[in-house]
């Protein structure tokens, strides 16, 4: 079921539907947010106009949109942070950092209708004064150098199957020594290793990065295609699943959650912790804070320093003299 059905299906109103699919058009082809992106923001609005019709006894229309007032926002806050007892999007509690990209997508939602229908413009105004959740701070949690070595070893037993045990390590690879997200890793195509000394990476926002890529990450690519028994083009991804469709980054996911359970490692062992550990022993080496900005694709220096501050050291010479995987 699709989202228009969704709301259809939950009795949202015609005209609200109707906006909502301009809205979701606004985002995936004007804006071009990638799909995990505006599926976020779509669950969340879709979360709230099934909870405004349960909380008001009646579905959103157009001549209730006065009716989106702060108290109206601050129970739907206080609705996603607890146990609920009728159909929702979202079944569990959300965490605060969810909880605040929940109203940043909603503020979304009614700042573009604002342009084209005034309706909209006293809940956008509204929505301003709702506080958003304060986050626990939180360091991210990286693996000890020792353990990647054990990741590494142990992610070839997980399968039998000598193709899918050079997938797993080209991917690990990716993640660890050019700290890519899942999702980027996963969106390479064979285009993209024309050069095999960089990888030019499209990541959140589609803000472009270009990514040093050490000899043993290039190898560990090159064996893996090697013995792909699927034929791919130039534009296909190269990461494919048993099948040669397109991997989904779950199958990763479960592949190292085997290892990990395989080594006694904690929970916090994920494909996203190895972009943590990449910059993280990437600083504890002496690399430089603006430069693993620039590697990691963070829009704001803030991201990064929460990992720690460091000296100045050349792009160059940072990724191919102080790199973790080298």
């Amino acid at each position: 079921m699709n989202f228009i059905e969704l709301l259809g299906h939950s009795k949202v109103h015609r005209s609200i539907i109707d906006d909502f699919d301009k809205w979701v058009f606004h985002l995936k082809d004007i804006k071009g947010y990638s799909e995990n992106t505006y599926k976020s923001y779509c669950y969340d609005v879709c979360d709230f106009l099934i909870f405004f019709q349960y909380y008001h006894q009646k579905p959103l229309s157009p001549l209730d949109l006065k009716r989106l007032d702060l108290q109206t926002f601050r129970a739907w806050v206080a609705d996603i942070s607890a146990e609920r007892n009728y159909f929702n999007i979202y079944k569990k509690p959300l965490a605060a950092r969810s909880r605040r990209r929940a109203i940043s997508s909603l503020k979304n939602f009614l700042k573009f209708h604002t342009i084209t229908n005034e309706n909209y413009k006293f809940g956008y105004t509204e929505i301003q004064l709702l506080k958003n959740p304060k986050i626990p701070k939180s360091l991210p949690k990286p693996i000890s150098e020792d353990q990647i070595e054990q990741l590494m070893e142990q992610l070839l037993k997980v399968s039998k199957k000598s193709w899918i045990q050079k997938r797993n390590l080209a991917l690990l690879y990716l993640l660890y020594g050019c700290g890519l997200r899942i999702s980027e890793a996963l969106s390479i195509t064979k285009k993209h290793l024309v050069d095999k000394n960089t990888l030019t990476i499209l990541g959140k926002g589609n803000k472009e990065r270009l990514i040093p890529v050490l000899g043993i990450v290039s190898q560990s690519i090159t064996n893996y295609l090697q013995e792909l028994p699927h034929d791919i083009s130039n534009e296909d991804l190269i990461f494919v699943g048993d099948r040669g469709a397109p991997l989904k980054a779950s199958a990763f996911q479960r592949d190292l959650k085997q290892a990990r359970i395989n080594l006694g490692l904690p929970k916090t062992t994920t494909p996203h912790a190895l972009r943590h550990s990449f910059a993280t022993h990437l600083l504890k080496n002496g690399g430089d804070l603006r430069v693993i900005q620039e590697l990691l694709g963070h829009s704001s220096l803030s991201t990064t320093q929460i990992y720690t501050e460091v000296d100045d050291i050349s792009l160059q010479k940072t990724y191919h003299e102080k790199n973790p995987s080298k």
